[in-house]
């Protein structure tokens, strides 16, 4: 009996057609994947920006912070400092998180999952620290600017 050599799918950029996608790994496994890679940023984030920030330190302000006042012209001292800490560090590690699921099992390739990563992250930075800055303005009672 002579064994049958199949030809591989060619599918592209991505790794998994849906219906693969679903035999293989299914979706619960997917979301605890998900929630195991966001706890674990999360607690790396805590313990190396969270933790050791204490007051806000106008030379050592955060980019993200900075950013948010330049942009949407709040003011620096409605801002609680400690909370904007542990909001900012939930948003970047959602982020993080998120390019990463959608990296590893949707594009194959170590180029393509580069590219599509970096585009993932500018358009999820703008998106993410546009609503955030828009939080803080309806919390400070600006109108738009």
């Amino acid at each position: 009996m002579v064994p049958r050599i199949y030809a591989p799918r060619d599918r592209g950029v991505f790794l998994y057609d849906m219906e693969d996608f679903m035999l293989n790994i299914g979706i619960l496994g997917v979301i605890l994947e998900y929630l195991i890679v966001f706890t674990i940023i999360f607690i790396v984030n805590y313990f190396l920006y969270v933790r050791k920030k204490k007051r806000l330190n106008k030379n050592k302000m955060p980019v993200e912070l900075f950013y948010l006042i330049s942009m949407y012209k709040l003011d620096i001292k409605k801002i609680n400092y400690k909370k904007f800490l542990w909001i900012y560090s939930f948003v970047n590690t959602f982020i993080v998180s998120t390019i990463y699921i959608i990296v590893v099992y949707l594009v194959e390739g170590f180029i393509w999952q580069l590219l599509i990563g970096m585009v993932l992250l500018i358009l999820l930075i703008i998106i993410c620290y546009g609503l955030l800055g828009r939080y803080y303005q309806k919390k400070e009672g600006i109108d738009n600017v």
